[in-house]
Formats: C-alpha cells, structure tokens, sequence
C-alpha cells in the first residue's frame, strides 16, 4: 500500500469549542510521541475516515501539521459516534522509524474449513481477534492469517503456533503457543453460546460519548 497523507492545523480551542469543529466538518485530534510533547489538531472528517479506512492501526502516515514536513504516525486510537460514523476524536503516535513498537493486530482466518463448508459437521468460531505484535513501524503487518483448511473435524482448532508471521514481526507478551484461536463448534452449541450474551445483556440503546478536548 502507497504511503497515506492527512494534514492537519494547530488547534488552540478547548472543551466545547470541539462540538464547533464537528459542526464544520473538522475532528479534534492530538498528535504525540516519545521526542514530541502532545500536540492539540485538528483535521478534515472526511479525509480523516478515509485515511483510517485504508490504515488502521498499523499503516504509516505522513502528517503535515500547519504546512510543515509531515511526520511518520500510527493512529494510536480512533473514535467513532456508533449512531452516524461520523468521527468524534483520534490520537496519533509520532513514531521512531528505527524503533520497535507493541501494537494490536487482527488476525484473520483463511481457507475453508473442510468440517464447516463439505462435512457440515459445524460452524468456524474464532475465539481470538487479534494479537499483539513488536515489530519496527514499517514493518507492522495490517493483519495476521491462520489457515482453516485443515480442520476437518468437531473441535479441532487452529491455534497461536499456527499463525503466520511475517518477515521481522515476532508475536510479543508471552502468549501460550497453544491458545485457541479458531475452533469447528457444534451447530447447536455455537448457536447456545451466542444466545447467552444476547441474553444477559440489557436492551438499552447506545449512547455515544462525546469527546470534549
């Protein structure tokens, strides 16, 4: 993927003034790092969806804050109203390019899962979504794959060992090689086990919390 770039401006407002900014279009943002004091910004909603679309959390981006050379920065965390998409706030990490980083990376089952899409035996529950990974900045994969293809019974699972793991990126923390990750579930036991958190949980609608900077 080619380098992505987001500009941005100095923002001085505070507190309330940050529900102006959305009403024009603008998200609040703060940009920092190790070497840079956090910075209070501001950018384009639609660019900055855009960008985040194509980025997540583990693409580079060139910031250019107030026309300058633009910086290499991760989004370090992105907030979204659940009830308009439209964004609310984001922080981004000014990054050392030859600096390892801990970050969360989702992984992603590939292949068919014989037992599921021939045998019918059951359905695909993946247990695990993501993994933390240390790699340096350019290095950081948008995703790491588990091959499905080989479970062809109920209850065999793909597991941490399986994961494949790019060139320079090394799983971090200390991860049993033998946690689940995805698993073939039974028909009627996948099917209890999504109704149960359905269940407890209270039918209240959602509020999206508004952040004031």
């Amino acid at each position: 993927m080619p380098d992505l770039s987001l500009a941005a401006r100095t923002r001085l407002e505070r507190g309330r003034h940050a529900r102006t900014l959305r009403r024009g279009g603008q998200v609040p943002a703060v940009v920092y790092g190790r070497d840079l004091p956090a910075q209070s910004i501001s950018t384009d909603a639609a660019a900055l969806l855009r960008v985040w679309e194509r980025a997540g959390r583990t693409h580079l981006i060139d910031l250019a804050v107030d026309g300058t050379a633009p910086r290499k920065v991760l989004f370090r965390d992105f907030q979204i109203d659940p009830r308009t998409a439209h964004p609310l706030h984001a922080d981004f990490l000014a990054v050392n390019l030859l600096e390892r980083l801990i970050v969360e990376v989702p992984v992603i089952p590939v292949g068919q899962a014989p037992a599921v899409t021939s045998l019918k035996l059951g359905v695909l529950q993946q247990v695990v979504s993501s993994l933390r990974v240390e790699a340096l900045p350019a290095d950081l994969p948008a995703h790491l794959e588990v091959d499905v293809s080989g479970l062809v019974e109920v209850d065999q699972a793909v597991r941490v060992r399986d994961v494949a793991l790019p060139a320079k990126v090394q799983l971090a923390g200390h991860l049993d090689p033998d946690e689940v990750i995805a698993k073939v579930a039974p028909v009627r036991v996948a099917a209890e086990e999504e109704a149960a958190p359905a269940a407890e949980a209270a039918p209240a609608e959602p509020v999206a919390a508004e952040t004031e900077e």
